[in-house]
């Protein structure tokens, strides 16, 4: 190499500022389990797995992270969060969520397309919103697209909108939001005829309107009732058993794509699965809080453990985990939905927002109450990673430890505790239902796409690198 092809040669590589980088010691989950093995990433990428010793770069103290003592897991995926960015940041926000999310192991999230203000239904909306993240986000992110009973007739717009977003989200009962319409039956026929179309997944929030509607009269009639006993008694488990039973039909008739948000029994599960089984192209999502929590918490609770479906009684937390123990559970999704805490605060349980703060504690309790039933790790950390990657097909980039994929990685020590107090919540509005709980886990470092954003020494980074995927 003469001397100006060595200068520039050195030019290029200085201009580069390529960096690799060895992630040592830890166990690493390979999908089939753990196994002492090196990470060789370069850039933002994972270029290598290795037994033994990594190879041929210098081991600097600048460029190996130890992580003895750990489960190297990949960056969990949450398809379901809530942020409200943009119009209602005093609820949340993406930088807050996003942190929360990344002190939790979160590496990417979903935003969905309501409770920002104005909701994600139509193209301006989509690209205002992907203008407004733009930099605020310490994790990767990606958009739903809203489709509802005000907005079904533009085809044309919803093909557009269809080419930016992650997937859709509909509602069969009111969201609670008055710019986010729900779809009546009929309405929901032409839905799953568009997402077919579009050859996207349609997720739904499964809750028979006229039979919540009917309910909620009946059970409000009665002032002196217990109000939390008439909330649940408005939101049974058979509103959820006739929607997903609908959507099912629909689905196997017009070949849509479906995914069902935020399942609360083990019986509706149950009809998923028989659905799964005769081709219906489907997955279903259940949340932390109905795997941890039960109707007699609420019932002892009150407004912070209000959501909706609602708490169910314990047998049916047990089934869910029978469910999940059986693989009939597809992903996990924190459904994270914050308010100002005085929108918990009211005089009458109807009037409370309905949603739980939990994105910093989806994974820690998963993993707690995994090692208790002694269900593998193997088997629930892709309802977090792999599972949810394939289904949105970001599998190229995302989901697991793997040459060529983003280096989103989760450091988690089996050995140490974790408090959930007040002091340790990242979320905007400081409040969970997770308060006081200790976990026999603890997220120990966090890792996006080669940089280490988070560590329980330091906490969040300065730096906000998350993108749009």
């Amino acid at each position: 190499m003469d001397q100006m092809t060595k200068v520039l040669t050195d030019e290029v590589k200085e201009d580069k500022k390529i960096t690799e980088l060895l992630v040592k010691n830890g166990l690493v989950f390979t999908g089939d389990g753990f196994q002492e093995m090196t990470i060789r990433i370069v850039d933002d990428k994972i270029a290598d797995l290795v037994e033994g010793e990594a190879g041929p770069i210098l081991e600097t103290k600048e460029n190996m992270i130890d992580a003895s003592g750990c489960l190297v897991v990949p960056g969990f995926i949450d398809a379901h969060v809530h942020f409200n960015d943009p119009g209602r940041t005093e609820w949340e926000g993406i930088e807050t969520g996003s942190r929360a999310a990344a002190m939790g192991g979160t590496t990417t999230i979903f935003d969905m397309p309501l409770n920002c203000s104005p909701s994600t239904i139509n193209l301006e909306n989509l690209l205002n919103k992907k203008e407004y993240l733009t930099s605020l986000s310490h994790i990767d992110y990606a958009l739903w697209g809203g489709m509802t009973a005000t907005n079904l007739h533009n085809r044309q717009e919803l093909a557009q909108m269809s080419e930016g977003v992650i997937a859709w989200k509909s509602f069969m009962s009111e969201s609670g939001i008055d710019d986010f319409q729900h779809l009546s039956p009929q309405d929901l026929k032409k839905a799953m005829q568009a997402a077919k179309e579009h050859e996207k997944i349609l997720a739904l929030h499964a809750e028979w309107e006229q039979d919540i509607v009917k309910l909620t009269a009946i059970n409000k009639q009665h002032p002196w009732r217990n109000e939390r006993i008439a909330y649940l008694a408005s939101r049974p488990i058979l509103a959820e058993e006739r929607a997903v039973s609908y959507a099912l039909e629909l689905a196997a008739k017009y070949g849509t794509a479906l995914h069902f948000v935020h399942i609360s029994s083990p019986k509706v599960i149950g009809l998923i699965e028989e659905a799964k089984k005769s081709g219906v192209n489907v997955t279903v999502e259940t949340c932390p809080h109905y795997l941890v929590f039960d109707e007699e918490d609420f019932l002892r609770e009150g407004a912070i453990l209000k959501c909706a479906p609602p708490l169910r009684p314990r047998k049916e937390v047990e089934g869910l985990w029978e469910c999940m123990a059986s693989g009939m559970i597809d992903t996990i999704g924190s459904d994270h939905s914050p308010c100002l805490y005085s929108m918990k605060e009211t005089n009458s349980i109807w009037d409370a927002w309905g949603g739980i703060q939990g994105v910093q504690f989806t994974w820690l309790p998963m993993l707690d109450e995994a090692l208790k039933r002694k269900i593998p790790l193997k088997q629930i950390l892709p309802l977090g990673t792999s599972n949810v990657a394939d289904r949105f097909r970001i599998a190229g980039r995302k989901g697991r430890i793997s040459p060529g994929l983003d280096a989103d990685l989760v450091f988690i020590s089996l050995d140490e505790t974790t408090i959930a107090s007040k002091e340790s919540f990242g979320f905007r509005n400081v409040y969970s239902p997770y308060e006081g709980r200790v976990f026999s886990t603890r997220v120990k470092k966090t890792m996006l796409r080669g940089k280490v954003i988070y560590d329980d020494q330091n906490g969040v980074t300065n730096e906000k690198m998350g993108v749009c995927l």
